[in-house]
């Protein structure tokens, strides 16, 4: 028997989900960086280059993490990348500046546009400090304070999370 899911906001067959009747509870979402990653770039790469790896982030269109060679969460990225030879191509589907931190040399952002994450790049060092300071003397800001009893319920939806292996 198999799990039970519900898209939030998305009808089908002319009806909502119930996600109380649901075993996992999704949104229909997206990361727009992700999104502009195409076959189109995977193709071109790979005529460029006949012996590239392409690596993307499984959030891109699934077309593109179909025909990936590697498709990971960003730590995953990062060790695939670190575990290839430093002669070998590889072109990676995530935000750019995470690209450019991986490694020097024959790593390529796989895009003809920049694509960079504006939610990211907001943060700044100064932030950073504030916070870690903040918390440091005991003040933290922008704290956000949840109800006990989701609390509960999202701490064990983490817990459940973390168990599958």
């Amino acid at each position: 028997m198999g799990l039970k899911s519900c898209v939030i906001g998305v009808e089908i067959d002319g009806e909502e989900c119930d996600p109380k009747e649901a075993d996992i509870i999704c949104f229909n979402g997206f990361c727009s960086v992700h999104q502009l990653f195409t076959v189109d770039d995977v193709e071109f790469y790979r005529d460029k280059f006949p012996d590239i790896k392409i690596a993307v982030h499984p959030e891109c269109d699934p077309s593109v993490v179909k025909v990936a060679d590697f498709s990971g969460s960003t730590s995953q990225l990062i060790k695939y990348v670190d575990a290839l030879d430093p002669e070998q191509k590889v072109a990676i589907g995530t935000e750019y500046n995470l690209v450019n931190r991986m490694r020097k040399g024959n790593t390529y952002v796989l895009s003809s546009t920049k694509p960079e994450c504006p939610t990211m790049n907001e943060t700044t060092l100064e932030d950073l400090y504030n916070t870690l300071k903040s918390i440091e003397d005991e003040k933290p800001m922008n704290e956000i304070v949840v109800d006990p009893e989701v609390r509960k319920y999202a701490n064990m939806a983490l817990e459940r999370m973390l168990a599958i292996k």
